[in-house]
């Protein structure tokens, strides 16, 4: 079905019609574009989650973000352990020894 162009006064312009108005007439937009989401092949979701070490591995890569003032703080520990005689203490051994230590019944109510 077709739609006519019109002007206000009822007379028509320029075709007559509008090629673009059906989609299903429109014989460029397959071409620019690619086939409309109903013809495309759905991908399937990918969740990451949290999954279980392969066999070997011991540890996980995982990225914390810390205020300015955590990282000054861990850098002079890190100082601290190095100037104390631990050279090759490392700011991720730091982090595992304060997670070690933590009590949560010292945690306050509102952090």
């Amino acid at each position: 079905m077709a739609t006519r162009a019109s002007r206000p006064d009822g007379a028509e312009q320029g075709l007559g019609d509008n090629p673009l108005a059906d989609p299903a007439r429109d014989p460029l937009l397959d071409a620019f574009y690619g086939p409309g989401p109903a013809k495309r092949a759905t991908k399937k979701k990918r969740g990451k989650g949290r999954q279980p070490l392969k066999d070997g591995k011991t540890f996980r890569l995982v990225t914390f973000s810390f205020y300015e003032e955590d990282v000054a703080r861990l850098d002079k520990l890190l100082q601290e352990a190095r100037r104390r005689g631990h050279r090759r203490v490392s700011r991720s051994q730091i982090v595992r020894l304060a997670l070690r230590q933590v009590d949560l019944s010292q945690l306050p109510e509102e952090v």
